[in-house]
């Protein structure tokens, strides 16, 4: 069978890779010598062209280290801690762009499209409305720009290097295993109480420190610092990690071999750590909301959620009460009055209000995609809740996609969601018996959607291809399992990851 053929195994074979690595690298040296360039920079060349031709012969285990570094932050880490020109950091993603060259101009398939990234580039289209119409377009071009970037972009790559149900199976645990990484070092800095350590830039801490509800010997109120993890920023790390879970604990479900079944179930712990230490009254809720919706589809009984609940809590109330106190301070709102709530409730209230307010201003295509953000201080300093200077963010997704976009923008914006959601309960009805691990997985895709909505009812959309990540690895379990359904070809009693054979 030629090398070319589709059908083939995947790789070029590797006498004529080490034959053309060779010759690449006698071909620099010999340049080197004759035109004399610097020995390091040649050994600099000579090893980045090496690390290309790796990942050309193995474009899956590619498309894992890009989504692997990805989700752990490591480009950003890098530029930040370690001197990494910024280009690098921000552009690191597009080295899914190898492995897509291979599937296309080696293996010669096809390139692959969905209707969602259809809806994606019509959404696209209304930004740009949005952004025309605005007073001044050129404040919507970051917005635009990361939207195309991590947005569309980063999707379509992911759709197209992600094509096989073994590869998504891994591409998931990738991400679990990045989970693990970020929240076994936030127990570590927690447990040996090193804040005035960011390990390298991969457990960092927000300077705003949070009350603890206990006094020192002097009546002035004790401190404490919340952990951020590699991304620096608090409830954005909570929100990151909290989508992390049911694919964890659908990993512990969907895998054939116990050692994997044992570590997916273990992953949940330094996740869940990660997502506690944050302090995020947000991420609590959510946490809560996901533990229903899993009781409601039968994955955990009633009484096992509410046993698992409460012993958290004793753990939490003995290991570290300060964050008992923390989701204490929602209980100011059962009054049904906001005035009641602290000052970081009552800041986010008026920052909904002002969104609200922007929106119902412009109803159709919003002040201009990412504007909203321009006008929230003044908006929500008539609120009379709180006073705020300078540029300030919707804090809820929902209402800052109404103000930036307007009901149309808004519309496209949830139609690309709602979408995948549907199709991904499809996809778990058709193989809910037929092929359970398919199903879990499926599940695990859409709990971690849900989990991520849930949590953007408190936070806007920032740090977008962490959202974007999550849909295009849901895009390609809905197309894979379409695929298999539709061909008919995986009979029942099939072994649940045959189909990564073929990768």
């Amino acid at each position: 069978m030629s090398m070319l053929s589709p059908g083939a195994a995947g790789a070029v074979p590797s006498r004529k890779w080490t034959g053309a690595a060779g010759l690449l690298f006698l071909a620099m040296g010999v340049g080197a010598v004759v035109y004399e360039v610097n020995i390091m920079l040649a050994v600099g060349a000579a090893v980045a062209l090496g690390m290309l031709l790796v990942m050309f012969a193995r474009p899956n285990a590619t498309t894992l280290m890009v989504i692997f570094a990805m989700y752990a932050n490591l480009a950003v880490v890098a530029i930040r801690y370690h001197n990494v020109p910024q280009l690098v950091g921000v552009c690191f993603f597009l080295l899914l762009g190898i492995p897509l060259l291979n599937y296309v101009v080696i293996r010669r398939e096809p390139l692959l499209a969905n209707p969602v990234l259809l809806v994606m580039l019509a959404y696209f289209v209304v930004m740009l409305a949005s952004a025309v119409l605005s007073k001044d377009a050129r404040q919507s071009t970051g917005r635009i720009a990361s939207y195309v970037l991590e947005g569309v972009v980063l999707y379509f790559l992911i759709l197209n290097t992600v094509r096989t149900p073994g590869a998504l199976r891994k591409a998931v645990w990738a991400l679990v295993l990045a989970g693990c990484l970020m929240g076994s070092f936030s127990l570590y800095q927690e447990a040996t109480r090193s804040y005035d350590k960011t390990f390298g830039g991969l457990a960092q801490i927000e300077t705003e420190e949070i009350g603890t509800g206990q006094t020192d010997f002097g009546g002035k109120a004790v401190l404490r610092p919340r952990l951020a993890g590699p991304i620096g920023e608090t409830n954005r790390y909570a929100q990151i990690m909290l989508v992390l879970l049911p694919l964890a604990a659908l990993c512990a479900l969907s895998e054939r071999s116990l050692v994997l079944r044992v570590l997916g179930a273990a992953a949940c712990v330094p996740i869940l750590g990660g997502i506690l230490l944050t302090f995020s009254r947000g991420a609590a809720l959510s946490v809560l909301l996901l533990l229903l919706v899993m009781v409601f589809l039968k994955y955990i009984k009633i009484r096992y959620a509410l046993a698992g609940l409460l012993a958290l809590v004793l753990v939490m109330a003995v290991a570290e009460p300060s964050y008992v106190h923390r989701i204490s301070t929602l209980a100011g709102l059962s009054s049904g009055s906001i005035t009641s709530a602290d000052t970081s409730i009552r800041g986010r209230a008026a920052e909904n209000l002002a969104a609200a307010q922007i929106f119902l201003e412009n109803p159709f295509l919003g002040a201009g995609a990412g504007q909203a953000h321009l006008y929230i201080a003044h908006y929500a300093n008539e609120t009379g809740l709180k006073m705020i200077e300078g540029t300030r963010r919707g804090h809820n997704m929902y209402l800052e996609e109404l103000a930036d976009t307007g009901i149309v923008g808004f519309a496209f914006f949830v139609s690309i969601v709602a979408l995948t959601i549907r199709r991904l309960m499809l996809a778990r009805r058709r193989w809910i018996l037929r092929r359970p691990d398919y199903a879990h997985t499926a599940t695990g895709l859409l709990l971690a959607i849900v989990a991520y909505l849930s949590s953007a009812m408190f936070l806007q959309l920032a740090y977008v291809r962490y959202y974007w990540l999550l849909l295009a690895l849901a895009g390609v379990g809905i197309r894979v399992f379409d695929e298999d359904f539709e061909s008919g070809s995986l009979a029942p009693g099939i072994a649940a990851h045959e189909s990564g054979a073929s990768e």
